[in-house]
C-alpha cells in the first residue's frame, strides 16, 4: 500500500494569523503521536504570513480518517470558521517514490 501524502493549505482571516498558528502548532504535537502518522509538519508561506501549509504523511486513508475523528481535530473544526478566510484546500496524493528516511 502506498503512503498517503496530504498537502493542506489554510489561509487565516486578517488579524487571525497568530491564533491560527497557535491552533495548528498544538495539532502538530498531538498528531505526531498517532499510530498512523508518519510525519506531520506545519509551514508558513514566506511571502504571505496568512497562509499555512501542512505537509503530512500517513500509513493510509484509514489512518487519516481516524485522525479527523480525534477530539483535538473536532475542536479545531469547531474553531476553524472564526479563523479561516476560506475552506481548507486539501490534496490527497499517493507517494510513488521511496520515503527518504
Amino acid at each position: 500500500m502506498a503512503i498517503l501524502t496530504v498537502i493542506a493549505t489554510l489561509r487565516a482571516k486578517p488579524g487571525k494569523e497568530a491564533e491560527l498558528k497557535d491552533h495548528l502548532t498544538t495539532l502538530v504535537g498531538y498528531t505526531r503521536t498517532e499510530a498512523g502518522c508518519i510525519s506531520y509538519d506545519l509551514n508558513q508561506q514566506q511571502d504571505d504570513p496568512t497562509t499555512f501549509v501542512m505537509v503530512e504523511y500517513w500509513t493510509g486513508r484509514s489512518a487519516l480518517d481516524q485522525h479527523f475523528q480525534m477530539p483535538y481535530m473536532q475542536e479545531f473544526a469547531a474553531a476553524a470558521p472564526a479563523l479561516l478566510a476560506d475552506a481548507v484546500d486539501m490534496r490527497l496524493l499517493d507517494m510513488l517514490s521511496t520515503p527518504n528516511r
